[in-house]
């Protein structure tokens, strides 16, 4: 099987308090983006497709080409691809230029703040993927959860035996995702998704859930640094 990895880096860190953007945030000497891709680079990929600002694309080419425990195999399978207004417009943009440029089986598509992920579950979300053509990482949900009016009145208590906490990697078998993004971008009436199971769920088809730690967490605010940082 050939499979090709999206990494997207692109994020412009709304959330994050800062002047420098979370991705570049450097933890032992490394920005996290790179944590992140020399962590995921455990498993096999046959090509790699960075998503970035079109101003951030030097800095990051620099990382990779210094970083030694990246093999040489894999930086020579990088492709950096220009991202777009929102993270489904990054995505759409790397799909596209797969599509157009690269013959792959298997898409994993991964957030560049998301460092944590480990091999044993990217191994089983790539056989369930294989099973089902479409599968995602997931944590359960462990706390009562409320769901509230606009007034923040409990109106009433979720049941959590059902109730997961999406991560990344999502894992797609291309031709299908490439179908179901492209039906979504030409879809007027689209709200704007938070991932990419979304978009197949609605426009293709059934996504399996591969229960995964709950430490392989977006790093999205001051505090989840600091959680990385103690786990890492």
């Amino acid at each position: 099987m050939n499979i090709t990895l999206i990494i997207l880096i692109a994020g412009s860190s709304k959330r994050f308090e800062g002047k420098i953007k979370k991705q570049f945030i450097k933890v032992d000497g490394k920005p996290i983006f790179m944590h992140t891709l020399i962590n995921i680079l455990k498993f096999h990929f046959n090509n790699i497709i960075l998503v970035s600002s079109k101003d951030e694309v030097k800095i990051i080419k620099k990382y990779i080409i210094k970083e030694s425990s990246i093999k040489e195999n894999f930086k020579k399978n990088m492709y950096y691809i220009e991202g777009g207004s929102e993270r489904v417009y990054s995505v759409y943009n790397a799909m596209k230029f797969i599509n157009e440029n690269i013959k792959t089986d298997y898409v994993f598509i991964h957030d560049g703040v998301r460092p944590l992920v480990i091999k044993k579950e990217l191994n089983a979300l790539y056989d369930a993927a294989l099973n089902n053509d479409a599968a995602i990482l997931a944590s359960k949900v462990v706390d009562t959860i409320k769901k509230t009016d606009k007034n923040n009145n409990i109106i009433e208590t979720i049941d959590r035996t059902y109730i997961y906490r999406a991560a990344t990697p999502q894992v797609f078998k291309f031709d299908n995702y490439m179908k179901a993004i492209n039906k979504y971008i030409a879809d007027e009436d689209s709200h704007l998704p938070t991932d990419d199971a979304e978009i197949y769920s609605k426009y293709f088809g059934k996504v399996k859930i591969i229960e995964c730690s709950s430490n392989n967490i977006k790093i999205t605010k001051r505090e989840d640094l600091d959680i990385f940082i103690k786990l890492k």
